[in-house]
């Protein structure tokens, strides 16, 4: 090895050294952190409100089951199971029918009660039909200012009672029945539940506390855990309304970028299809034109569009039939000798006759010049008939 490469390769080791020693110093100065960033709640919780509820409730070894839509309420489940269901509203009187059964077998229900103004609004509100409706008189009442919610003490059997739960300040019960447990805050009727038969009905004038934006507060899961509870052996039902996002949310979040470039293309379009190349036209004139023009205008046209030959047959037709009037001996003739005939008859040129007679023009000058032939054949043949030029 010469002194040259042995010089070069101690460079470049101790080069290396140098940069190996800067990055364990800068990586020695580093501080390792762990960082916690909020990304919200799941699409699935997001979708179903009673998702925590559920999850909690299956830790405590309880069968439970979430679903959306009404279909559990067309095919009732066993009367030991437990129905939860928001807003039921009006139901048919074959369902309400099949309900009332189901809790006098054993069933227990637990309803958001829904909007309606006395307890014989809707006929089919399930929960008025047992004397429960939500109060009208909230909505007069003048609201404590910053306060939304209201804590009501409900005492249940077990330890840890009464429960402290939240319920919201602008929903309350009113009741004709006489229920066997209730929660009231603010001297106003939250939550009650009445005996039907061998099963029970639970009418909630406000159900956020079982939701999972509130399932952490105050004692909601005890009392969310307490109000469900199914009998020996059965299931609870989380019956929720699941919303329908609009279809343009739906393909935005499934191709962003493919609504994009679909923007921007229609973009390119609108742009493209309002522009225009050159001068504006002027606006036509909307007065009524006489036939001349009319004529000239539709000649043009034919012309344009390579159709000359409209124009100058019927001027050719009538040509012919004038000297085949005028000379009958010309009849028995061919195209060819007719043409010539005429050409000796008239002193004009045979070639620029047979042309004008028979042969398209080329452009607009050989045009010209066979319709003013045509034009002079005529007049030479009207004239020694008597007849009149076209």
């Amino acid at each position: 090895m010469t002194p040259e490469r042995r010089v070069l390769r101690l460079v470049i080791v101790g080069l290396i050294l140098v940069l190996v020693t800067l990055i364990g110093v800068a990586l020695s100065q580093l501080e390792r952190r762990t960082l916690e960033i909020e990304v919200g709640p799941s699409e699935e919780a997001r979708r179903n409100p009673f998702l925590a509820a559920e999850r909690f409730l299956a830790r405590l070894e309880i069968p439970v089951s979430s679903e959306s839509g009404r279909e559990r309420l067309r095919r009732l489940p066993p009367p030991t199971d437990t129905l939860v269901v928001r807003h039921p509203g009006s139901l048919a009187p074959e369902r309400r029918r099949a309900l009332d059964q189901w809790m006098t077998d054993g069933g227990r229900l637990v309803v958001t009660a829904s909007e309606s103004v006395t307890a014989y609004a809707e006929e089919g509100d399930l929960a008025a039909g047992y004397g429960v409706w939500l109060s009208s008189d909230d909505a007069d009442r003048p609201a404590t200012e910053g306060q939304t919610e209201v804590l009501a003490e409900v005492s249940i059997e077990g330890p840890g009672s009464p429960l402290r739960v939240a319920f919201s300040t602008e929903r309350a019960l009113e009741t004709l029945a006489e229920p066997e447990m209730a929660a009231i805050a603010a001297d106003r009727l939250r939550m009650v539940q009445l005996p039907v038969g061998e099963g029970s009905l639970v009418v909630l004038a406000d159900d956020r506390f079982m939701t999972n934006a509130a399932i952490g507060e105050h004692d909601h899961a005890l009392l969310m855990a307490y109000l469900l509870a199914p009998a020996p052996g059965g299931t609870v039902w989380l019956l929720y309304d699941r919303d329908v996002p609009w279809i343009g949310a739906v393909v935005w979040s499934a191709a962003p970028y493919a609504v994009i470039s679909g923007a921007l293309c229609l973009l390119v379009w609108a742009w493209s299809a309002g522009a225009r190349l050159g001068p504006l036209q002027p606006v036509p004139s909307r007065d009524r034109r006489d036939l001349l023009e009319h004529l000239d205008a539709s000649a043009d046209f034919l012309w344009r569009h390579g159709q000359a030959a409209h124009l100058i047959k019927p001027t050719r037709r009538r040509v012919l039939e004038l000297w085949r009037r005028r000379r009958p001996d010309l009849g028995g003739l061919d195209d060819a000798a007719l043409a010539h005939a005429i050409a000796i008859a008239t002193d004009e040129d045979p070639d620029a006759v047979v042309r004008a007679l028979h042969v398209h023009a080329e452009d607009a000058d050989a045009f010209v010049r066979q319709s003013a032939l045509l034009q002079r054949l005529w007049r030479k043949a009207s004239i020694r008939s008597g007849g009149q030029a076209p």
